[in-house]
């Protein structure tokens, strides 16, 4: 640590440590460990450990050619979990990093505990897609001026509210991402994952115990998706983060992680088999 080797390739990781029940924590497009180190973590880390890897292609992992898959990097996140000695786990997974936490939870159901799918929706043409406005954004041509990327990008990511009060987690993202750019490349094979992400008609074989978390105004996931999944998963809680957009763990952490704490402390009993 802090880099694992992983089916076939280095992954960066942080880990909280503790002798606490373990919870693996998976970021969407483009962003690394820094998304849940700077969010929830401060609110979680004295109860639970708290794993949290860079996506193949982000931060300080590796970042082979493309384009990647979900089931790909789910195979990734399942070798973490192996060089860590881990059998089962929480498992979060926010935007992209939700559909890799949907794949990881079919392939190895025995490994997970309970499952959070925040800011996500199963993929494919049954989904509910992104506005027009949070589409242009993801089709941008990522070598734009830097500055540029974020001021776009930010208008769709994140609730107005959050963008006229500037708080400094707001500074605190704007320098996260000037210093951790995401090459054009990798952010495209991490694009073309999500894209071709469709677990509509397979998702309903999860049985553990699931939360369905959103952003109330959400432009990159839109919240209806929460209707959608909860459909394919009638066990699935759900909670939606007022106000605030599709990057609400970064806009309201201690709401999010007051969330996450209350799904994770709920016994197992009554669960489906």
């Amino acid at each position: 640590m802090p880099h694992l080797d992983t089916n076939g390739i280095n992954l960066y990781v942080e880990d909280t440590g503790g002798p606490y029940p373990p919870v693996l924590c998976i970021a969407g497009l483009g962003y690394d460990e820094w998304f849940w180190a700077q969010s929830v973590t401060p609110y979680l880390r004295d109860h639970y450990r708290l794993i949290m890897p860079a996506n193949r292609g982000a931060g300080r992992s590796d970042k082979p050619a493309g384009p990647y898959t979900t089931a790909q990097m789910a195979a990734d996140m399942l070798g973490v979990l192996d060089a860590l000695a881990l059998d089962r786990v929480i498992v979060v997974g926010h935007s992209l990093g939700g559909f890799i936490a949907q794949e990881l939870t079919l392939a190895a159901p025995e490994r997970v505990q309970k499952l959070v799918l925040a800011g996500t929706s199963f993929g494919g043409p049954q989904s509910i897609p992104p506005t027009p406005a949070a589409m242009a954004v993801l089709m941008l041509d990522r070598n734009l001026d830097p500055m540029e990327l974020i001021r776009r990008g930010l208008e769709t990511a994140v609730a107005p509210a959050f963008l006229a009060a500037k708080p400094p987690m707001l500074e605190a993202l704007i320098a996260y991402r000037l210093t951790t750019p995401v090459p054009p490349e990798a952010f495209q094979s991490q694009l073309v994952a999500g894209a071709t992400h469709d677990a509509a008609e397979r998702i309903s074989a999860i049985t553990c115990p699931t939360l369905l978390l959103a952003g109330e105004l959400d432009q990159v996931v839109p919240p209806g998706n929460v209707e959608l999944l909860k459909a394919k998963l009638p066990h699935a809680e759900t909670a939606i983060i007022p106000d605030a957009g599709h990057l609400f763990p970064i806009e309201k952490p201690q709401e999010t992680a007051a969330a996450l704490a209350s799904f994770f402390a709920r016994p197992l009993e009554g669960v489906p088999a």
